[in-house]
């Protein structure tokens, strides 16, 4: 078990406790630890002047922009590629923003793309996953997430979680803000992988008819942990199917046995949504996901996340923090 990410939500427009918060995180030194991270609020006013003020190279990610589909989208990008430790969100719930959000999706390179979330919902998310991840909060404060797909499959997830959260709220005291709790969801790493998870519960390789009755069930099993921790769940709190963190799923795309429209399918049983995948540059395709993206969200009424990284055409694409990616076939 990892903590995927310590992270802190800084409301306070005070930028001395912004560098003192980076400088607690940084000093945290248990390996148990893999990820320190700050969020800012969202629609963040005089970006500028704060993004100066950001004391990089420490460590710590931030996630800086957090805006609505529609305002002023081009100068993400911008922002993004000043410094590889800063990621964005834009919130999208009205469809008649999908042309604006494709445009952006479709302009990104490669290597920013990882780093912009697109979040269907009706309001930003406070979550420690990034990039969707805000400080929509009051007070500045504090939640966790984990790597524990290993545990869940062992059914050692109820001891991982508690300690987890134990640790989180130790962290939370320490710093001197308030503990928020931990998005419990299931986010695979490489090896660690969620997408062997759902075959070995289901008993089929992805993707196989039954397999979102067995996500289903996965975040059903979820749901039941948490509440009887008495944890509480923020976020997300499902199971994630990250296609460029994910070892097995990059080989169920590149083998051509997981096509996008079969992804869409998982994520309307809750999967967090369209993640890390390479899809070929094609803007009216990406106007297609996000209306279809956007039907899913309205009717299972839970946050959904999409990064797209656009690609070539050419079956992969080559990224300096993932290797190669295998392009998920539109089928």
């Amino acid at each position: 078990m990892k903590i995927r990410a310590i992270t802190i939500f800084f409301v306070s427009e005070d930028m001395d406790k912004l560098a003192r918060y980076t400088d607690q995180l940084q000093n945290i030194k248990d390996e148990v630890v893999w990820t320190k991270r700050i969020a800012f609020p969202p629609e963040l006013k005089d970006l500028d002047r704060k993004v100066n003020q950001i004391p990089t190279g420490k460590g710590v990610i931030y996630s800086i922009i957090h805006r609505r589909a529609k305002g002023e989208l081009r100068s993400i990008a911008d922002f993004l590629s000043t410094d590889k430790s800063f990621y964005a969100s834009v919130l999208l719930n009205d469809s008649k923003y999908i042309d604006d959000v494709a445009k952006l999706v479709y302009s990104l390179d490669p290597e920013i793309a990882t780093r912009v979330a697109i979040l269907v919902n009706e309001e930003f998310l406070t979550t420690p996953y990034f990039p969707v991840g805000s400080a929509n909060t009051i007070n500045d404060s504090l939640s966790s997430s984990l790597i524990y797909v290993r545990e869940f499959e062992e059914n050692r997830a109820e001891r991982v979680l508690a300690f987890a959260d134990e640790y989180s709220k130790k962290i939370s005291k320490e710093i001197g803000i308030r503990y928020l709790g931990i998005d419990a969801s299931l986010s695979p790493w490489m090896e660690e992988s969620t997408g062997r998870l759902i075959e070995n519960h289901s008993g089929e390789k992805m993707f196989s008819f039954g397999q979102l009755y067995t996500v289903a069930s996965i975040n059903k099993r979820i749901f039941e942990l948490v509440w009887r921790l008495k944890i509480t769940p923020i976020g997300f709190s499902e199971l994630m199917l990250p296609v460029a963190e994910d070892n097995v799923l990059m080989e169920r795309v590149r083998e051509g046995s997981l096509t996008l429209s079969q992804l869409m399918a998982l994520t309307s049983v809750c999967v967090a949504g369209l993640d890390m995948i390479a899809v070929k540059r094609d803007i009216e395709l990406y106007k297609k996901i996000l209306r279809d993206s956007m039907a899913i969200q309205f009717t299972k009424r839970r946050p959904y996340g999409i990064r797209i990284i656009p690609s070539t055409g050419e079956g992969e694409i080559y990224l300096k923090e993932y290797g190669k990616i295998p392009e998920i076939k539109i089928i």
